[in-house]
């Protein structure tokens, strides 16, 4: 009977050790690419931005300005909501709550 509960202790640690591997790596991908998928979306929404404040500049009856800064509102609101989305994700990720929220290995293991 011991050596089924060694067994079953040595499968659960092994386990654990791929599941914390995987995590570990998951964070660092998640550390690379959240920070450029927000530079990206920075320079995208400036560019649209610019580009539908040259539109609002140009145009010359009130609907096509209406349009134009109904469109750069829109532009800036879903800026803001992405990289807020973001960062919370990061932080969510980089701090200990995961943890806390799932434990440190499996419980009851010998």
């Amino acid at each position: 009977m011991g050596s089924i509960f060694n067994f079953l202790a040595d499968a659960t640690d092994a386990a654990d050790q791929i599941v914390n591997t995987a995590y570990d790596q998951f964070i660092g991908i998640v550390n690379i690419v959240l920070p450029v998928l927000m530079a990206f979306l920075l320079v995208l929404g400036m560019f649209y931005g610019i580009q539908l404040g040259v539109k609002y500049a140009r145009a010359e009856e009130d609907d096509d300005k209406k349009k134009a800064k109904a469109s750069l509102i829109n532009v800036v609101v879903g800026v803001l909501i992405a990289i807020v989305f973001i960062a919370v994700i990061q932080v969510l990720l980089n701090s200990s709550i995961i943890e806390d929220l799932f434990g440190s290995g499996v419980p009851g293991t010998i």
